[in-house]
């Protein structure tokens, strides 16, 4: 069975992501900023790459913040740390992708 951190952390991503569900007008002006900052990542990565210049999206972890909660397990600064990694770590092959920690890809 999931924890209770997993689920929620799955429950979270399907409705920021999922964009069949209905929402009300904060999580609307969320997500819309969300894709347009994925396609952002996506054709700059197209047009950018024939000067050698890596694009991705960087997903920070749940961090605690005012969104993120008291609950989340990272501070600003363990996120900070970790985002820091992920772009001096990336790479051609991770060119236009949606990356967490270690490089992970994420579906967009």
């Amino acid at each position: 069975t999931l924890s209770k951190r997993t689920f929620r952390k799955q429950w979270y991503q399907r409705r920021v992501r999922g964009i069949s569900n209905t929402c009300n007008s904060f999580t609307t002006a969320y997500r819309v900023s969300k894709a347009a900052l994925n396609m952002l990542t996506r054709c700059s990565s197209v047009d950018l790459i024939k000067d050698n210049v890596i694009c991705v999206a960087v997903h920070p972890g749940w961090v605690r913040t005012d969104l993120g909660g008291p609950n989340a397990p990272l501070s600003v600064e363990e996120s900070c740390r970790d985002v820091v990694e992920i772009i001096e770590g990336a790479g051609r092959e991770h060119n236009g992708m949606y990356v967490r920690k270690g490089l992970t890809a994420e579906p967009y």
